[in-house]
């Protein structure tokens, strides 16, 4: 695919609003991450969510320093991550949008145990483990998690491209 330079990209500098349009197109999943704090549970939605080894088994997810979980997040021990489905969108537009923080964790589908990371009983995919480390990455911190437990159910996947939720059905 040959493009020529648009003049944000002149000189070697790429502006991030072209930078933020190209990534787009990137489809990808949705995830709930969740960690109780002193002050109750907290979560956000991330689509960073990687795969990192299978032995041992860890991922990596990356939070915007900005965002009010960050910090929690940084002083936790565990967290919970839930993987969402189609019919999880609601889920996800609460845990994304900051003018909704106040109606998260209020669905029955939480359970919320003080000693715990919140566990949401929704989504394709919940996983709970260890956050071993974080690497300062300017903007964002990069979060690494030991699984230690992973339980899946049958569904099709909640997708986030062009800036909007989409839903992916799979060919049988």
């Amino acid at each position: 695919m040959s493009q020529s330079a648009s003049p944000a990209e002149e000189g070697g500098h790429l502006h991030p609003h072209t930078f933020r349009d190209a990534l787009a197109a990137l489809a990808g999943g949705v995830a709930i991450v969740a960690c109780q704090s002193a002050d109750g549970p907290r979560g956000l939605l991330v689509s960073s969510l990687t795969g990192l080894s299978v032995e041992p088994p860890r991922l990596l997810f990356c939070v915007r320093k900005e965002a009010v979980t960050h910090d929690v997040l940084l002083r936790a021990a565990t967290c919970s991550i839930a993987i969402l489905g189609a019919d999880d969108r609601l889920e996800a537009e609460r845990f994304s949008r900051p003018d909704r923080s106040a109606q998260r964790f209020q669905d029955a589908r939480w359970d919320l145990a003080a000693d715990e990371p919140p566990l949401y009983r929704g989504g394709l995919v919940l996983l709970t483990g260890t956050i071993e480390r974080t690497i300062d990455a300017e903007t964002h911190s990069v979060f690494f998690v030991r699984a230690h437990h992973a339980a899946r159910r049958a569904g099709e996947p909640l997708v986030y491209f062009d800036r909007r939720y989409r839903e992916f059905t799979m060919d049988r």
